[in-house]
């Protein structure tokens, strides 16, 4: 059983007191401790604050970096009927004449049957066939026109049926694709409840003539209202024929200048946080969660220098170490050159080629925030290689014989007519690749028919028949192969791509021309490539250097901050245990007193007893 004290009950002092007392002094100690960890657990939020400014700051470094995605430029059109949209930063203008609108082939019933429920298709199938040549069957169930139109609208055919109600009791079957141009047209077989299937609409391509004199005016045609491939970055949209129309896109550095501005505030407003919470008052003697901290004085100098020395235009420096953005003269740089000012804020690299490699060049297509500016060297190992076929049609006739390109499940055919000549089937292969997006031109060699790959690589593989007989593999596509800075990289077509590896090339991706015969003269080292990362890149970069989990500049000390609060912590929690037994070692000492007293006090009663009985003994 524990010692029981009455606090003072011999002694007539107050024990409890002095012990809470001589307890709450030995409590100084686990209090200094509990104001540091509370200044360790601001210092630690503080961090956490700068690691989510940081993350801001690498979001709009990293849209503003992706310059291929740069709008510097306005589009004009002088005419309400055609809408003009620019995408990049090119000046251009266009006149022309709208010759003719897109539509979509457009086919519909002869005549027409007394109700939706009658039947239309007996057979119970429908037979497609599409201009290049492919086919699909569509089922239709019993066969009625509703069963029909329902069918030919849940067929993933690329068709969209309506039954027309044109007179009481007088249904006509309209199917039209769903795609406009020459390439939409097709044929519908099965249809037996109809005398036949009449033209609606042809099919036809968009077509616009430039130029007035009959000897140089050319045409162009697009299988849709929308030309966007004939002025690079300016795309325009006609609705209508008529003539004298112009359309125009002009410099304009105004977007992008928004973007620029609104980095330069948050990266401010980053430098203004961290001054705030480094700073020192002299008057009061105190200071903010990172007073005297390298890590945020090596911060804002890293900040304040990758911007002094971007040469980005219009982001410069204040005396006060502050950004600066000069809107007036980035827009004057814009005007002058904006692929100029997009290497200064993204990247650019320049190719130094090998004195024998005379016929390769390097240009750059991507890097990632890992990229740094260095100069690597490059080693290719194979050239890239767009796959090619060739055919030799006898005696250099075709008429009646079906042309076939495929690739996967993907094909695209033609049937030369009677009268058609080599350059016909030629045209009409190309519309149709074109069309369907396959990606291989023709062309003619003398007699000979090249198909050749758009695009290099083995992606691009396909294969060529004519009348089932194959053609002449001449070529067979290959990606590029090779080495950037010593390491291996990826080759994708002509693409050569450092993904993973180590050192600061990682992230680089080279778009490689260059010959067998500059391979041979150099033995593959064609050069080297020197990279340099822009503002934009250059603050992605440092910003996720300073949060990389466990090793950035400001998440490791961090991470220090939070471990020192949990050894502060076990110190506390240690003290506590400490001044428990303190209290107990106290409470037990003064128990001890005032049991001694008790005795002490009994026994002098005693004694003051025997003392007076004695006397009173001796006086009788």
């Amino acid at each position: 059983m524990g010692d029981v004290t009455i606090s003072g009950a011999i002694s007539g002092i107050d024990t409890a007191a002095m012990i809470n007392q001589l307890v709450s002094l030995q409590t100084n100690q686990q209090t200094l401790l509990r104001n540091q960890q509370s200044a360790v657990q601001k210092r630690a939020d503080a961090y956490s604050s700068i690691v989510t400014s940081l993350n801001a700051l690498s979001k709009q470094a990293g849209e503003l970096a992706k310059t291929s995605a740069w709008v510097g430029s306005t589009a004009t059109s002088s005419s309400a009927s055609v809408t003009a949209q620019a995408t990049g930063t090119t000046a251009a203008s266009l006149t022309f004449d709208v010759t003719a609108t897109a539509a979509a082939h457009t086919l519909i019933s002869s005549d027409s049957v007394l109700s939706t429920s009658a039947q239309v298709a007996s057979g119970g199938s429908l037979a497609l066939t599409r201009l290049d040549g492919s086919s699909e069957t569509i089922d239709v169930g019993g066969g009625t026109l509703s069963e029909v139109v329902t069918a030919i609208n849940n067929s993933g055919s690329g068709l969209r049926a309506t039954a027309v109600q044109t007179a009481p009791g007088a249904y006509r079957l309209q199917i039209s694709s769903n795609e406009t141009g020459a390439g939409s047209e097709f044929t519908l077989d099965g249809l037996d409840g109809f005398t036949g299937m009449s033209l609606l609409t042809q099919g036809t391509d968009a077509s616009i003539t430039i130029g007035t004199n009959p000897e140089t005016a050319y045409t162009a045609t697009s299988s849709t209202n929308t030309f966007d491939e004939l002025i690079p970055e300016l795309s325009f949209t006609v609705s209508k024929v008529e003539s004298g129309v112009t359309v125009s896109a002009a410099i304009d550095g105004s977007t992008v200048a928004d973007q620029v501005e609104a980095m330069v505030k948050t990266a401010n407003a980053l430098l203004s946080d961290i001054s705030t919470k480094s700073s020192w008052d002299i008057t009061t003697k105190t200071g903010g969660p990172l007073s005297g901290d390298s890590t945020a004085r090596t911060l804002t100098q890293n900040i304040l220098g990758i911007a002094g020395t971007s040469g980005a235009p219009g982001v410069e420096l204040s005396r006060d170490g502050r950004l600066v953005f000069n809107r007036e003269n980035f827009l004057d740089a814009f005007v002058k050159d904006p692929s100029a000012v997009a290497q200064a804020f993204g990247a650019k690299a320049t190719f130094t080629a090998d004195v024998a490699a005379t016929s390769t060049s390097v240009e750059l297509i991507g890097s990632t925030s890992a990229s740094r500016s260095g100069t690597y060297t490059l080693n290719i190992t194979s050239s890239s290689a767009r796959d090619q076929w060739t055919m030799n049609p006898p005696g250099g006739i075709i008429s009646g014989q079906t042309v076939v390109l495929m690739r996967g499940s993907s094909l695209v055919s033609y049937t030369a007519g009677a009268t058609d000549t080599m350059s016909d089937v030629i045209d009409a292969i190309n519309l149709r690749s074109a069309s369907a997006g396959f990606g291989v031109t023709a062309s003619l060699d003398g007699t000979t028919v090249v198909f050749a790959a758009d695009r290099a690589g083995t992606s691009g593989g396909f294969t060529a028949t004519l009348d089932d007989a194959e053609g002449t593999h001449t070529v067979t596509g290959r990606d590029i192969a090779g080495w950037i800075d010593g390491q291996e990289a990826r080759g994708v077509g002509d693409v050569l791509s450092l993904v993973t590896g180590e050192g600061t090339a990682v992230g680089l991706s080279l778009k490689v021309t260059t010959t067998d015969a500059d391979l041979a003269a150099t033995g593959g080292d064609v050069g080297s490539i020197s990279f340099s990362a822009g503002l934009a890149q250059r603050l992605i970069a440092l910003a996720e250097d300073a949060t990389r989990s466990t090793t950035g500049l400001v998440t490791s000390a961090g991470e220090g901050a939070k471990s020192q609060i949990n050894r502060i912590q076990e110190q506390i929690d240690a003290w506590d245990k400490r001044l428990d037994t303190y209290r107990e070692t106290l409470t037990r000492q003064f128990t001890a007193m005032e049991t001694a007293l008790a005795r002490m006090q009994s026994t002098l009663t005693m004694v003051n007893g025997l003392s007076t009985n004695m006397l009173g003994t001796n006086n009788s």
